[in-house]
């Protein structure tokens, strides 16, 4: 009984000192390891738990079962404190990975940054560039746009002082046509007026002519009806 309660001891004060050696050395697992290792820790407990309650069972149906419980409740212990000792590492490994992952990162942006820092220069100064760039094209476009613009306004000022101006040659050539009408209707009036009298005149000597050529006819027609008399008459 003395030796068991010694090995009961043992197994209890074992975890202890393994987790105070391990917590003076630093871990070298990675975080994935570390968490791994709380994993099987959770596990080892989860199953220690599993085994005591099937132990616990097996003993409550002993007729005789001296220490029977006991040991199942040290076995359980022992396997819980090793449970423990694998977890508090896994946590220990987890933070020093974490704080090795800070520090590496810390170190890397401390060697890079006179090199990003001098990207960050050559980056702004191109942006800078492009800018001014970007600004000169706006407003090369907004001049050449600007004179585009006055180039159609003069076009359209000079359309439209052209309509004027031939307006205003219609309007003068309308009001020197009203202002000749009438002259011109009455020239026209002369005109239809001489137009009428030479054919009256050509009428009235047709007229004549013919009356000229009744007349002789006439004249022609008693010549020779007193002829004819006057051969008769002999």
């Amino acid at each position: 009984m003395h030796i068991r309660s010694l090995l009961a001891l043992g197994l209890m004060l074992t975890p202890a000192w393994v987790s105070a050696q391990a917590a003076s050395t630093p871990s070298s697992l990675s975080l994935d390891d570390a968490r791994a290792q709380r994993a099987r820790g959770k596990a080892l407990k989860d199953e220690a738990e599993k085994k005591y309650e099937v132990e616990k069972a097996a003993c409550q149906r002993k007729a005789i079962a001296i220490n029977c419980l006991s040991s199942a409740k040290e076995r359980r212990t022992a396997a819980r404190q090793e449970a423990d000792t694998l977890e508090r590492e896994g946590r220990r490994a987890e933070r020093e990975a974490h704080q090795r992952d800070v520090e590496a990162k810390a170190a890397k942006r401390a060697a890079e940054a006179p090199g990003l820092e001098a990207k960050q220069q050559a980056d702004a100064e191109r942006y800078r560039e492009k800018a001014a760039e970007r600004a000169a094209e706006r407003k090369r476009s907004l001049a050449e746009e600007a004179t585009k613009l006055e180039g159609r306004r003069s076009k359209l000022a000079a359309k439209k002082a052209a309509r004027q101006v031939k307006v205003e040659e219609q309007r003068k050539e309308e009001a020197k046509r009203a202002e000749r009408a009438p002259e011109n209707a009455r020239k026209r009036a002369d005109r239809e007026r001489q137009h009428a009298e030479r054919v009256k005149k050509i009428d009235e000597r047709a007229r004549n002519y013919a009356d000229l050529l009744k007349r002789r006819e006439v004249d022609e027609a008693a010549t020779q009806a007193a002829a004819s008399a006057g051969t008769s008459a002999k």
